[in-house]
Formats: C-alpha cells, sequence, structure tokens
C-alpha cells in the first residue's frame, strides 16, 4: 500500500483575519436580525433584508474557513457573499423608500 502524505498548506495571516472579520460580521448580522429599529414591514416583506444580510454574513464566513487548497470554492463563496450584500442593500434602501 502507498502512503499518503498530507500536503495540508498554512493558513496566511490574511485568512487569519477574514475568519476573524468573518464571525464579527456573522454576529453583526444576528444583532441586525434581532434589532428592532429596521425596516421591517408586516409580513415576509420586512424578513428578506434580514436573509440577505445574514446570508451575506454567513457565506462570507464560511469562505474564510475553507481550507487554503480550496481555493475555487472560496471564491465562489465570496462571490454569493457580495451578491446577498448587493440585494440586502438594495432592498433596505427600497424599503427605507417605501416607509
Amino acid at each position: 500500500m502507498e502512503k499518503r502524505e498530507n500536503k495540508h498548506q498554512e493558513v496566511s495571516a490574511g485568512m487569519k483575519v477574514c475568519r476573524a472579520v468573518g464571525i464579527a460580521l456573522v454576529l453583526a448580522a444576528i444583532a441586525y436580525v434581532i434589532w428592532g429599529g429596521d425596516f421591517d414591514e408586516k409580513g415576509i416583506v420586512g424578513y428578506v433584508d434580514d436573509f440577505m444580510v445574514f446570508m451575506a454574513a454567513f457565506t462570507f464566513a464560511h469562505g474564510s474557513f475553507q481550507k487554503p487548497e480550496r481555493r475555487y470554492i472560496r471564491r465562489q463563496l465570496y462571490m454569493f457573499s457580495s451578491l446577498f450584500a448587493l440585494l440586502g442593500l438594495c432592498w433596505i434602501i427600497l424599503l427605507a423608500l417605501i416607509k
């Protein structure tokens, strides 16, 4: 039997910073969801911005905790995070203008 060598890459200092930022963003998103002062309407319309903000933070944090070898997956998760952040920002602006 052949022995497989585990060639794990070290986590860079930049990734450690991204991990800390990801955790902080998830905690801030949870605080935003709990906070009652946002533009929540009655029904499902008011919860869309909460979902978008949380998913942006969660996908960023999930991408930050990927193994260093998984660059392609990390880039996709960061792209989803950017998309959720943009959609959430647009939705918050829309709710602010409607009120």
